[in-house]
């Protein structure tokens, strides 16, 4: 069993450890040393698409995903983060996205741009 310096050596911080909520970290890490949990996917990040080819969506999210046209006529997925921003375009399709936040996160205006997954 690794030491807590050991772990440090390799690049592991023993403050935080990838792994999925409310784990204990990594099955490899030994539970005596504590580590914290840091996680790579805390939400559902929202997709929303541009098939009516509208200049501007108004979007209730301000981290998301744009994927251009639905399926199969998609471009890249692309993460966008306004940040502090209100608006940002998107640098495949170039739609401006607009933050309102009259919206719930995976609400669009027009509603037709939120892409919301069809139950099987």
């Amino acid at each position: 069993m690794r030491s807590a310096n050991e772990y440090r050596s390799l690049g592991i911080s023993p403050a935080y450890q990838y792994g999925a909520r409310g784990s204990k970290g990594l099955t490899s890490v030994p539970a005596d040393l504590n580590f914290g949990v840091l996680t790579m996917a805390d939400h559902v990040v929202p997709h929303f698409q541009n098939d009516a080819g509208v200049s501007v969506i108004e979007i209730g999210a301000t981290e998301f995903m744009c994927v251009g046209a639905r399926p199969p006529f998609d471009h890249p997925h692309v993460f966008l983060d306004m940040g502090d921003d209100r608006e940002i375009i998107c640098p495949y399709c170039s739609t401006l996205f607009r933050h309102a936040k009259d919206l719930a996160a995976g609400d669009s205006r027009p509603p037709e741009c939120a892409l919301k997954d069809k139950a099987a």
